[in-house]
């Protein structure tokens, strides 16, 4: 019998990350978009507003990711179950957005959209990709595929479930 398993959260790569690769902000500075704060080198959450003291403001890479476009994830959300079960996996897809924005706040849902009966979601990092594809698998079973680009960092993630 194996024992418990470890998981240990991973920083995000910031050698591929072309939006990681801009300057630095010089200071403790806020994000405008989101309220992200910048801080001893990591992007940080500290509440809704921005801590007292902190003057400067910049726009961090989620959001510039989101701005631009730019995903490194995409997650499609197909069969019959998901028709009947669409409320379900919506408020799992938020609170999994939340939990991950709060753990790191360069890992975002970028966008949750319908299309012809299916849904899509597309994430600022490809791991937030596949750890939803995961939570779709462990939650409500169905098939699910994964698929990364070689070279370019993206991942595409079909979770497929019929009734």
């Amino acid at each position: 019998m194996k024992g418990p398993r470890i998981v240990k959260k991973k920083a995000i790569d910031t050698a591929k990350d072309s939006y990681l690769l801009g300057a630095a902000p010089q200071e403790e500075a806020v994000c405008k978009g989101c309220g992200a704060v910048w801080r001893g080198k990591r992007w940080t959450m500290e509440g809704e507003a921005a801590p007292p003291g902190i003057k400067a403001e910049t726009v961090c890479p989620a959001c510039r990711k989101t701005r631009d476009r730019f995903a490194e994830g995409f997650v499609t959300i197909q069969g019959a179950f998901t028709k009947s079960h669409k409320d379900e996996i919506l408020k799992l897809l938020h609170n999994k957005g939340e939990r991950a924005r709060r753990i790191n706040p360069l890992e975002r849902i970028m966008e949750i959209k319908e299309r012809n009966g299916a849904i899509e979601v597309s994430t600022t990092t490809d791991k937030l990709a596949q750890r939803i594809g995961r939570m779709l698998h462990k939650s409500f079973n169905g098939e699910v595929e994964y698929k990364w680009s070689s070279g370019v960092k993206l991942a595409r993630v079909v979770w497929t479930r019929e009734e």
